[in-house]
């Protein structure tokens, strides 16, 4: 409405300044506007710059599962171009074996666990390559409108695990082909590995065991909490470790198996202790056999002392009465006591042979326990060789003429004083000579010849034409109570130890012997010693057992 008094010239002039300040202030917004505009250009390249420089990719997907945002570094990841990408849907790359999971794992994202997750996905290349995602869901206005995530290319780490398990694998073979148990315990006492030997010995399954407390799991009841506090005390450092050290262990079946454990601490590296390795051999049947073995020698020894006891028993209470039989026997047959007639001459013949017969078996046996022992020793002096000859011939020549055996000694060496043990090669040529003319039938011969290479050996060689001896034979010869004729009606006496007695007594004399024969040729039996004085010999000197 316009009054009738109204200057018009002072409104026009009004409505003029009205429409300048207007004007003003639309110029003022819009220059802020194109500030606020520019501000944020700026902070738009600001962000797009760093966001397209990461290695990582940036993502956003709707409600629907379609990527409306992402950055380049998806390129470098899976080939595909941003443009590409944008308004497709995220399952179009995912690994079909991962899918399932991946939705489990948005769908607790959405629910508001924040949990990230790794997946496959499939390259433009058709390739495959390993992720790791984090996201969190896109509020707008109270409502989730979609998800933001960081997904990582996590190819080189996926790769350094495979290889790593590799090793781990291989490793693993390496422990599991070893013959004894292998075993790493945390520093808790808590079972951390366990080769399959271990569980074979022990078992138990590998998933049993793993994780499992050592101490109560593997130890008998009555040394766990000792044997846990030495633990303890050895992950602190309080003790030192004994790398070798038995202990019994108990198999899930309940059985109590001895263990003996090498062992060996594992630290970080700032030297802190993490646990035990250790290797463990089940020594059982090794325990149980030396307790076996302590029992035998106990019995052992009492045998040996009930078989010494019986051979001094032997030696007086059988020999001193056996040689008042020989010798009164000795007298009635000589007629000292008054004449006999021809029937008591006979017996009193037997009574004599047969106690000579039985001395000699005491002698031989009493001999051969000593050999066993190492109690016999060895005598060596000068003496007679000549001497001794015309003893051993003494001793023969009767055996020799009731079988009308031609019996020689022939000294063919220049050899007269010589150095050994006088008896025990008396006993050597009693044995040979006599068991010459015992295998020998009648009108049969045996020559007795000793000879030597030069002054420091002596020889003797007896030869005979008995019945010979056959291959199979000959190797058990010299075999303690064996005898050529092993059947119950043999035709030669003897308990089968003159032979033994004979190589025992010339290998203690540094000696060696051997022998010649055939079945129905006869036997050439040789030996060979040493028979000069040494300066580094003692006279009387112990020799071990045979």
């Amino acid at each position: 409405m316009i009054h009738k008094n109204a200057d018009p010239h002072k409104k026009g002039s009004q409505k003029t300044r009205s429409n300048a300040s207007f004007s003003s202030r639309v110029r003022q917004l819009s220059e802020e506007l194109c500030l606020l505009n520019k501000e944020l250009a700026d902070t738009k390249e600001f962000y797009n710059e760093r966001l397209e420089n990461l290695n990582d990719v940036v993502f956003s997907i709707d409600n629907d599962g379609i990527f409306t945002y992402i950055n380049s570094a998806i390129e470098n990841i899976t080939g595909y171009k941003v443009e590409e990408v944008i308004g497709t849907p995220y399952t179009r790359y995912i690994h079909p074996e991962d899918l399932p999971g991946l939705m489990e794992d948005i769908r607790l994202t959405i629910a508001g666990e924040r949990k990230p997750y790794m997946f496959r996905i499939i390259k433009k290349s058709g390739d495959i390559t390993y992720v790791h995602t984090t996201s969190r869901p896109i509020m707008h206005h109270g409502k989730i409108t979609g998800i933001n995530g960081l997904m990582v290319d996590i190819a080189l780490l996926k790769k350094a695990e495979m290889n790593l398990r590799k090793e781990r694998d291989k490793a693993q073979k390496y422990l599991d082909v070893v013959a004894v148990s292998i075993l790493v315990t945390s520093r808790e006492g808590k079972i951390c590995l366990i080769n399959k030997k271990g569980c074979e010995i022990l078992g138990y399954e590998e998933r049993e065991l793993i994780g499992k407390d050592f101490f109560e799991t593997l130890l008998p009841e009555d040394i766990r909490k000792k044997a846990r506090e030495e633990y303890r005390k050895l992950m602190g450092k309080e003790v030192t470790l004994k790398t070798c050290f038995e202990s019994p262990v108990l198999t899930k079946s309940m059985e109590t198996r001895t263990f003996e454990w090498n062992n060996i601490i594992l630290e970080d590296e700032s030297g802190k202790t993490q646990g035990l390795l250790t290797s463990g051999s089940d020594i059982t049947d090794r325990e149980k056999a030396i307790k076996a073995l302590v029992m035998a020698k106990v019995l052992s020894d009492s045998a040996a002392q009930v078989k010494k006891d019986f051979i001094t028993t032997m030696s007086h209470e059988i020999r001193t009465p056996l040689n008042h039989v020989i010798g009164y026997s000795d007298i009635l047959q000589k007629g000292d006591l008054g004449p006999l007639n021809e029937e008591q001459r006979k017996c009193t013949d037997i009574i004599v042979k047969s106690g000579e017969r039985l001395m000699m078996i005491v002698n031989s046996i009493i001999e051969h326990s000593h050999i066993e022992e190492g109690s016999m020793k060895v005598e060596k002096k000068e003496f007679q060789l000549p001497s001794l000859i015309k003893a051993v011939e003494t001793f023969a020549m009767p055996l020799a003429r009731k079988k009308r055996i031609e019996l020689s000694f022939h000294l063919e060496t220049s050899l007269r004083e010589i150095y050994s043990d006088e008896n025990k090669l008396k006993t050597i040529l009693y044995d040979l000579v006599s068991n010459a003319i015992k295998f020998t039938p009648e009108n049969g011969s045996v020559s007795v010849k000793f000879t030597s290479a030069d002054d420091t050996t002596l020889t003797a060689i007896i030869e005979d034409t008995g019945i010979g001896i056959s291959g199979e034979e000959l190797r058990k010869l010299f075999k303690p109570f064996s005898q050529l004729d092993s059947s119950l009606t043999r035709n030669f006496e003897g308990v089968g130890l003159g032979l033994y007695i004979v190589k025992e007594f010339v290998e203690m004399l540094e000696g060696s012997i051997e022998v010649e024969s055939e079945p129905g040729q006869g036997s050439i039996f040789s030996f060979t010693i040493p028979v000069e004085k040494r300066q580094d010999k003692t006279s009387i000197s112990p020799v071990p057992p045979s």
